[in-house]
C-alpha cells in the first residue's frame, strides 16, 4: 500500500530535515484519511486536542524543540454545505437504489456533479463531446489526464440530455493542469484538473462532489457515469447520460487482464488504480466515459442524494470490462494543493 512518514510520538527531541517533513502527507490516527505534517503552532486542531486530552500528539519529527504533528485537518470545503443550500432533500429527484442495473438512464438530478467536455476539431466550429468530467468545486473539474491534451474549450453542466438546455451552463475552461507526472498515452497517473472562467450557480442540478480520501472503500460496487458510446468501434456520444453499477474487480484479476497489453509494463497498481466491471457483464464504460467519475453513495446523510467520487474512469480493453480506473485517494494531497491552495 502507499506508504505515508508515521513517526510515533517520542519523549526525546532529534533533529530532523525539516524541509523533507513539513508539508509531506501522512495518516492521522484519529480519522485514517490523509492529513498533512505541521508544525504544531500552525495545526489548531491538535493544539484544542491537547487542552482537552493533554495527550501525546502523533509526530512526524521535529523542528528544533517543535514538534511537527500529524494534522488531521481537511482541506478540502465540507461538500454537504453545497447539498445544504439547494433544498437537496425536497429535489432530490430520484429514490436511492443499492444497485442500477446495467446502462440506465441517469435521473434528472442524481448526478448534478457531472460535466461534458467540448473540444473544437478541424471539422467542426460547435466542439466535439469528448471527456467526462465531474465538478469538485465552484470553479473546477475533476477529469483524466489523457482528457487534456486534445485541449477542451469548455465545459457543460446541469443536464442529463445533450440537447436540454433548462438548467444548462456552458463555462470556458480558463486552464488545464495535467498531473506532473503523467504522460500522454500513459496510463499511471492518468488524472487532471480543470479551471472554469467563473464559478458555477450551483443549485439542484449543478453541485459539486464529494472526494473519497480513503484507500479502502466499504462497498463491493461503484456505479460509473458517462455519455459515451454504447458499442466499442463507435466513437459517438450518446444524447443521454447512462449509469452502470460495476463489481470493484481484485487487483490480482485484473492485473492478470491487462498483463500482456502494450504500454503497461509495471502493470496494475494497486495504490493508483481501481478495477470494476469483469468480463462477461454486458454493459460497462466506453470511449467518450474517460475522465468521467466512478462513485459510491455518500453514506453520512443518503437522504441528501450526495456521492463519493472514488475514481476517475481511464481505460479497457473492451466496453464490457473490466476498466481500469484512476484511484482518486492516492492523489488527494496534489487535488487540495491545485484547488484549494489557500488552505494550505
Amino acid at each position: 500500500m502507499f506508504k505515508f512518514l508515521i513517526v510515533v510520538a517520542v519523549v526525546s527531541v532529534k533533529d530532523v530535515h525539516t524541509l523533507d517533513i513539513i508539508g509531506s502527507v501522512c495518516i492521522p490516527e484519529s480519522t485514517n484519511s490523509p492529513g498533512l505534517c505541521k508544525l504544531l503552532t500552525q495545526c489548531k486542531e491538535i493544539r484544542d486536542e491537547l487542552v482537552l486530552t493533554h495527550k501525546l500528539p502523533q509526530t512526524c519529527g521535529f523542528e528544533g524543540t517543535q514538534p511537527i504533528v500529524c494534522c488531521p485537518k481537511p482541506r478540502q470545503p465540507e461538500c454537504r454545505e453545497y447539498a445544504s443550500n439547494t433544498r437537496q432533500k425536497q429535489e432530490c429527484g430520484h429514490k436511492i437504489v443499492k444497485r442500477i442495473a446495467d446502462g440506465k438512464l441517469a435521473g434528472r438530478t442524481e448526478f448534478p456533479h457531472m460535466a461534458l467536455l467540448a473540444y473544437h476539431t478541424q471539422d467542426s466550429k460547435q466542439g466535439k463531446w469528448l471527456c467526462g468530467g465531474s465538478l469538485i468545486s465552484e470553479q473546477y473539474i475533476l477529469t483524466g489526464g489523457n482528457c487534456l491534451f486534445g485541449e477542451p474549450k469548455f465545459v457543460m453542466l446541469g443536464v442529463t440530455n445533450l440537447n436540454d438546455t433548462s438548467h444548462r451552463q456552458e463555462i470556458k475552461v480558463a486552464n488545464r493542469v495535467a498531473h506532473p507526472e503523467y504522460n500522454k498515452g500513459n496510463p499511471y497517473n492518468d488524472i487532471g484538473l480543470l479551471k472554469h472562467e467563473k464559478p458555477v450557480e450551483i443549485n439542484s442540478f449543478v453541485r459539486p462532489a464529494c472526494l473519497y480520501t480513503n484507500f479502502d472503500i466499504p462497498v463491493t460496487e461503484t456505479i460509473a457515469t458517462g455519455w459515451g458510446s454504447t458499442v466499442y468501434f463507435r466513437d459517438n456520444t450518446n444524447e443521454d447520460l447512462l449509469k452502470v453499477t460495476e463489481d470493484i474487480v481484485d487487483y490480482q484479476s485484473c492485473n492478470d487482464s491487462y498483463k500482456t497489453l502494450r504500454g503497461i509494463g509495471k502493470g496494475i497498481i494497486n495504490d493508483m488504480h481501481i478495477c470494476t466491471g469483469g468480463a462477461g457483464r454486458e454493459k460497462g464504460t466506453c470511449r467518450g466515459d474517460a475522465g468521467g467519475p466512478i462513485q459510491i453513495y455518500h453514506n453520512n446523510d443518503p437522504t441528501l442524494c450526495m456521492y463519493d467520487i472514488v475514481g476517475v474512469i481511464s481505460f479497457g480493453i473492451r466496453c464490457d470490462g473490466p476498466s481500469v480506473n484512476t484511484r482518486l485517494f492516492y492523489y488527494i494531497k496534489w487535488i487540495e494543493d491545485v484547488v484549494w491552495p489557500e488552505n494550505i
